[in-house]
């Protein structure tokens, strides 16, 4: 049996809810509140990403909205980018006899120690666009990272005509991103695209360091020798679009992941950011809302990895 499945748990509900939550604008007759499935249970999120990645800020907060609107109380730590720091916070959740763990973000294959003390108290864990399952995590929800580093490079691919030389902008220590930039380079490497740089990107500065960066490789290539930056997510993609601008170099096309606001604003000028692909952080907070609440009834997840389908943003679809 594989061990991974496109948003299969509850196909007709989380559809259901896709639908409702992405359907049109027409007013509706007052909604009755949400159930109150998680009154009296307490929910503890923690995160090394929460204030320095957007992407993680705006799916945490979709997904606490979402738990406490079902009664769930709800508590937030962010150990600002130290993963270590994750192992202390999930042994302090245990010891408060929190309901359940929510490890966001992060790279869990750092959290042993917490995860083992949660496992031991049987404290159930859920993750949260985590770098992976790693026991006794139940499910990690999240997008299929090789779809995401697949379609933003085929985007630069078709706009350069299958050729030309470009940079990545990756970070191999969070697997999700690792995952993309694999999947990305081994398209171009397929389609006959020059990788010319390959550069590690920094979370703690997502758009400093790669403004930085990309306005060295602009000195260091001169117009026509460097077509392109493609970056893991939309906050170093951001810093490589700026470092285009201030240098006038808007001849090299950019594209990013996770489909943010400010990226959605820039893709949607039709100028040189091209492209970025939106996570559908709405369904994913749902998605993890009802596992959990199906856990607690009774039901867990037949497969511990849930896929949430992902869409490229370009400027024909960025409004």
């Amino acid at each position: 049996m594989s061990r991974t499945t496109r948003a299969r748990f509850g196909a007709a509900s989380i559809a259901g809810l896709a639908l409702a939550l992405t359907a049109g604008v027409a007013p509706v007759a007052a909604q009755s509140p949400a159930p109150q499935t998680g009154a009296g249970k307490s929910i503890a999120i923690i995160t090394p990403d929460y204030a320095a990645q957007p992407a993680a800020k705006e799916a945490i907060d979709l997904f606490k909205a979402e738990a406490e609107a079902r009664g769930y109380a709800v508590s937030l730590v962010d150990t600002a980018s130290d993963n270590a720091a994750i192992n202390g916070e999930i042994t302090t959740a245990v010891a408060q006899g929190v309901s359940a763990i929510v490890t966001a973000f992060g790279t869990p294959q750092e959290f042993g120690e917490g995860l083992a003390a949660a496992g031991e108290a049987g404290v159930p864990v859920f993750g949260l666009d985590t770098g992976g399952v790693v026991e006794p995590t139940l499910v990690n929800v999240t997008t299929d990272n090789k779809y995401l580093g697949e379609a933003s490079a085929q985007a630069l691919i078709d706009a350069l005509g299958g050729e030309g030389t470009i940079a990545m902008i990756h970070f191999d220590p969070f697997e999700p991103v690792r995952l993309r930039a694999e999947a990305a380079k081994a398209l171009f490497d397929a389609a006959g695209i020059e990788v010319i740089e390959y550069v590690q990107g920094d979370p703690a500065d997502s758009t400093g360091f790669a403004k930085a960066t990309v306005l060295d490789f602009l000195s260091k290539y001169p117009a026509g020798d460097i077509d392109a930056v493609w970056a893991g997510w939309d906050a170093s993609a951001l810093g490589a679009y700026q470092a285009t601008q201030e240098a006038g170099r808007t001849e090299v096309l950019v594209t990013g992941v996770d489909g943010q606001d400010f990226a959605r604003a820039e893709v949607a000028k039709g100028g040189n950011w091209l492209a970025t692909v939106r996570q559908d952080w709405v369904t994913i907070a749902a998605t993890l809302t009802d596992i959990i609440d199906a856990h607690f009834a009774g039901t867990d997840p037949a497969e511990p990895i849930v896929f949430v389908p992902a869409v490229l943003i370009t400027a024909e679809n960025a409004q």
